[in-house]
């Protein structure tokens, strides 16, 4: 191994071309976390230099790199293992400005910035190899596109860009216009200094700008230093790590890569705006890819895999099943990545995309191992499919609205993993008595006349979250509405609302001839129950949020297109005697949706 410090003259000053494996993730810089702090840098030392000051070296981290044997008429070249994203982005970067001085006819350091970007060797026979850094497959195209044109303006014809469009929402482009906007106001073409600032930044960027380039020997192992250097506090994802593992075992067994990669592996990253992005809340939010890796490998665990521990679980997962090959590996991940992927594209209006909607609202989603197998084993018996869907869906809500805990969900639907082994048309009555023999706090699915009495009384305004509270309601107006009726989304801004309003004094006085304490207590008990709540699409005023009812119902009707509070324009008063009556008017509503079935009532 041979570590040294360079700068990007010296790395990209001579013909040799940095291959990132197609095994390594896609080019995923942005701009608020990468890119404008490397041009803040960048800008630092120019400046620096053009006022004349003393100025250091900036190092921007390190790179590691393996040797790779080539044949005669390739260019030299060097299998980059860590630092992808850094030569990718400098040497666009590096581009941007060439164009730019090309645009401003300074031959010269267009020239210059050329040979920081192309290899010049007559005797290689692959066009693509003029290139220093050649990114992973996915990103082939749009780097060679960016690489090539010449203009921001070229680029933008080349994505068939609008107009008016200043990204294109594809990282390497978006990097390209980013760099070549900020150069451009740092040089300020048009004005007097503009030559000497662009030479002064050419000089910043080749002598100034240094990485740390450790060059591995023949005896180093590329993928141990790989994990080493990525497996803890880094930006990694713990399914690029599983990418990494699974190719480089590939490699060594002699497979086609490239052939694994565009069968198995290459969806992942073509949408990676799917699988990359980030879900959940907080500090809960991960990429998709990973939720999903957490959820294939407890589904074949047979048991809970924390997300932390992601890339030891599935290294012991290739252990267990040392027999597969890598091409078995990657067509099972890919099949369950498929179905996975189909829990967001239901067609609409299907129970199943109604399900899958649902459980996105609640944040249920404990029950994915079972539902990933559910749709394995049995997704073409759509009827016993549905059953189950309808119970794992009664399920949750009945133990929602009755308060019990949520914390033996994991092993549950682990433990239900053994009922899929039933024949199709036996599975759904086997799910449905595994379900139901149960009668603990932790695991019982709540009979009719419990779920009566948590929906009549339970303050659920107070205890449930604004999203579980929204799908309990539209789900009440999806059964109000009928198959003309325009459909209301979760994601429609609708509000929840109390039709008694929480501030009542003024406008909502307390009956006369009752004690006063007993009535405040009983409404106060009322008040957060599901006979009093509602969705707005507009979030009313306080003013006429707290108005009295005549007012308040105007303005309800005024402003909803929702089935429920249509049904409101009768209710000429509204009390505790009305909100206890709606309530049980919606429970007749919510027991059909939300089923237990009599099957089941007879054996508890």
């Amino acid at each position: 191994m041979d570590a040294g410090t360079l700068s990007i003259g010296k790395i990209f000053g001579q013909d040799r071309r940095y291959l990132v494996p197609l095994f390594q993730r896609p080019y995923v810089w942005n701009e608020d976390d990468q890119w404008e702090p490397l041009w803040d840098d960048v800008r630092s030392v120019a400046e620096r230099l053009v006022a004349g000051q003393e100025t250091r070296p900036h190092f921007l981290g390190a790179i590691v790199l393996d040797q790779m044997r080539k044949p005669t008429g390739q260019v030299e070249t060097r299998l980059v293992i860590d630092g992808q994203q850094r030569l990718t982005t400098i040497q666009i970067m590096l581009e941007a400005f060439a164009d730019l001085a090309g645009e401003l006819k300074q031959e010269k350091l267009h020239k210059a910035l050329l040979k920081l970007t192309r290899n010049d060797d007559p005797m290689s026979e692959d066009p693509d190899e003029v290139f220093k850094v050649w990114p992973t497959n996915v990103d082939r195209d749009v780097f060679r596109w960016v690489m090539s044109e010449g203009s921001p303006l070229e680029v933008r014809e080349r994505l068939a860009m609008r107009a008016n469009q200043k990204r294109a929402g594809l990282p390497v482009p978006d990097a390209y216009f980013y760099f070549h906007d900020a150069i451009s106001e740092w040089i300020a073409p048009g004005t007097d200094g503009t030559e000497v600032r662009a030479e002064t930044l050419l000089k910043a960027l080749k002598d100034y700008l240094r990485l740390v380039v450790i060059d591995l020997g023949k005896d180093d192992d590329a993928q141990l230093i790989f994990e080493t250097l990525n497996a803890r506090g880094t930006p990694l994802l713990p399914s690029d790590l599983v990418k990494n593992h699974l190719f480089h075992r590939a490699d060594l067994d002699g497979a086609n890569l490239e052939s694994l990669y565009e069968r198995w592996w290459r969806p992942f990253d073509a949408d990676a705006a799917y699988w990359r992005e980030q879900v959940g809340k907080g500090r809960t939010k991960r990429a998709r890819i990973d939720i999903f890796l957490q959820d294939f490998l407890t589904l074949q665990a047979r048991d809970e895999v924390r997300i932390a521990h992601l890339y030891d679980a599935f290294r012991g997962h290739l252990s267990k099943h040392s027999e597969r090959t890598v091409a078995q590996h990657l067509e099972q991940l890919h099949h369950y990545a498929q179905i996975f992927q189909r829990f967001d594209a239901m067609p609409e209006g299907s129970p199943e995309a109604e399900f899958f909607e649902r459980l996105r609202a609640v944040e249920m989603t404990t029950a994915h191992p079972f539902l990933l197998e559910l749709f394995s084993k049995h997704g073409k018996h759509t009827e016993a499919v549905r059953r189950i869907l309808t119970d794992v869906g009664s399920y949750f809500v009945r133990r929602m609205v009755c308060q019990l805990t949520t914390k033996n969900y994991n092993r549950l639907f682990i433990d239900s993993l053994r009922i899929l082994e039933f024949p199709s048309d036996k599975v759904a009555e086997a799910f449905r008595e595994h379900l139901a023999v149960p009668d603990g706090e932790s695991v019982r699915w709540p009979k009719d006349s419990e779920f009566r009495e948590a929906w009549l009384t339970t303050p659920l305004y107070k205890s449930l979250s604004r999203g579980r509270l929204q799908m309990l309601i539209l789900a009440l107006e999806s059964r109000a509405s009928t198959g003309k009726t325009e459909r209301v989304r979760y994601e429609d801004g609708l509000t929840v609302e109390h039709l008694m309003p929480q501030n009542w004094e003024k406008h909502w006085p307390l009956p006369d001839g009752v004690d006063s304490e007993e009535a405040e207590e009983l409404r106060s008990r009322m008040l957060h129950t599901i006979g009093n709540l509602t969705l707005l699409t507009d979030k009313l005023n306080p003013a006429a949020s707290n108005a009295a009812w005549p007012k308040k119902r105007e303005v309800i009707l005024k402003h909803s297109i929702l089935k429920l509070n249509l049904r409101l324009k009768d209710a000429d008063e509204w009390d505790e005697e009305s909100i206890r009556d709606r309530g049980a008017e919606l429970f007749e509503h919510a027991k059909v949706i939300w089923p237990r079935p009599a099957l089941v009532n007879s054996k508890s």
